[in-house]
């Protein structure tokens, strides 16, 4: 055997044995979770009408007035124990806009809790605290252009935004999005 040829056996051996080691040693590496991919399976749950009701808080003297005038919601009267109460309801027409609703007469503090459409925004991806979890910090707000009028006829636009962290779990080789939580919580367990 020539020097040349002692040199190429032993080439072909060290890198035949280099990636029988590389391929026994480890096992895969756990994919990363991209933006994308994220912002995909969120929108995937809102699309099925699933984790898409999100809750504002808002200040405002005319939005119960323009509810009632809009046929978004009525005053209901109901007697429990002897007391009346009084409350907003959702109208037929308000609950293609909104998922539920708390007005309070002093028109500070009112809760609304919207259906969407949204858009979605992933601004930061970063490990979570138990292994093969991510949290996932995104900004959403109301897709304006696609809105119901009933929604754009008596809240403004500008308060129709939050944001929220997603709890995304490594299964296999995937990642799930598992819940939301917000951003000055710690993320909750399923």
């Amino acid at each position: 055997m020539t020097g040349f040829n002692r040199r190429m056996v032993g080439c072909i051996i060290v890198t035949a044995a280099s990636a029988m080691a590389l391929g026994c040693s480890s096992e895969p590496p756990t994919p990363e979770l991209t933006a994308a991919a994220a912002s995909a399976q969120v929108s995937q749950r809102w699309a099925q009408d699933e984790m898409n009701h999100f809750t504002v808080s808002l200040h405002s003297d005319s939005l119960i007035e323009c509810g009632v005038k809009n046929d978004l919601w009525k005053m209901v009267e109901t007697t429990d124990r002897g007391y009346k109460r009084a409350a907003y309801q959702l109208t037929d027409k308000g609950n293609k806009a909104f998922f539920a609703i708390d007005l309070k007469e002093s028109g500070k503090g009112h809760e609304i809790t919207l259906r969407g459409p949204y858009r979605l925004e992933v601004t930061q991806i970063k490990p979570g605290s138990e292994p093969d979890t991510r949290n996932v910090d995104f900004r959403w707000d109301i897709d304006w252009d696609k809105a119901p009028a009933e929604l754009k006829a008596c809240v403004p636009k500008f308060e129709m935004s939050g944001n929220l962290v997603g709890l995304f779990r490594l299964n296999g080789l995937e990642w799930k999005f598992i819940s939301y939580s917000k951003p000055d919580a710690s993320p909750a367990h399923p």
